[in-house]
């Protein structure tokens, strides 16, 4: 997509905005977890690329510790930008999914300073292998845009819409895993030591998460289908990666629905609240079905 110069400058500024705002909202979050480390990394790295770009843009002929800037190095700098971009919403969404398991299993939910000298560590390596992918791969090439109308060629990330499908499959099955007929459609990999009581959980828990971000799942949903085009720059932006945190942080719920313990769970966004009763219930089931062996 042709992108004139003053208005992606204008975007980006936009962009680096939202990512303030919603890192300075859930500041108290955003130290908790990799997710959120990412989020203030991203926000950096926006801010100084806006920052860059801007200053050439009005000073057209800049001298950096010997490396000369001109406007032409403005579409340059933004299409390296969208190729590591592009490259990052896989790992990321993985990388989050493995640390909220990882939290979510573990008896301590406080993040000590060892904790966050690993996610600040994890996030620099990621960027900077990130990086290096972008410049050895040999397939990646910049796009030659116009330079006297002062317009970039940008692209958009198909990663992105990869993440959303698996998002919205991995969604479905738990929602009618959860209201399926637990007797007659029981399947015994997933389903083999959960109980009814535990679908409740499963349905609560799908239930907060798009509760919560209903309207942005399907403004994810639409876009493509109203033929707004996001360059890759755009498409990774704090805002997707909470809400790819708040889903992997349900999806690790739904597999810890055997923990018997009360608390409440939340990323910034939404907030789970659990009692696990499953002795309880657990007893009232199996009462129920010695009755129903007595009667026969």
């Amino acid at each position: 997509m042709d992108t004139s110069i003053p208005s992606l400058l204008l975007v980006l500024w936009l962009k680096s905005f939202l990512n303030w705002l919603v890192v300075v909202i859930q500041r108290h979050y955003m130290i908790r977890t990799f997710s959120g480390f990412f989020c203030i990394s991203l926000a950096l790295i926006d801010s100084l690329l806006s920052f860059a770009l801007t200053a050439i843009f009005y000073l057209e002929d800049i001298n950096f510790s010997g490396w000369h800037f001109t406007r032409y190095h403005i579409c340059l700098l933004t299409q390296i930008a969208c190729f590591i971009y592009a490259t990052l919403h896989w790992p990321v969404f993985l990388l989050v999914g493995l640390d909220n398991f990882w939290t979510l299993s573990s008896s301590s939910r406080n993040t000590g300073w060892t904790q966050k000298l690993t996610y600040i560590a994890g996030v620099c390596l990621l960027w900077i292998l990130a990086a290096l992918y972008v410049f050895w791969v040999p397939d990646v090439a910049p796009l030659l845009g116009d330079d006297e109308k002062h317009q970039c060629k940008l692209f958009s990330s198909p990663q992105s819409s990869q993440v959303l499908a698996a998002l919205l499959l991995t969604a479905t099955c738990v929602i009618i895993c959860s209201y399926a007929p637990f007797e007659k459609w029981r399947v015994q990999v997933f389903l083999h030591s959960i109980q009814p009581c535990c679908m409740i959980c499963l349905r609560r828990i799908m239930h907060m998460f798009l509760s919560t971000w209903a309207s942005f799942l399907i403004l994810m949903i639409i876009s493509p289908l109203l033929k707004i085009e996001m360059n890759a720059h755009l498409q990774l932006n704090v805002v997707w990666l909470s809400f790819l945190n708040s889903f992997s942080v349900a999806l690790a719920l739904c597999f810890a629905t055997n923990s018997k313990k009360s608390e409440t769970i939340t990323d910034g966004f939404c907030s789970w609240y659990f009692c696990f009763t499953y002795e309880a219930d657990e007893w009232n089931y199996g009462q129920a079905d010695r009755i129903q062996v007595q009667k026969h």
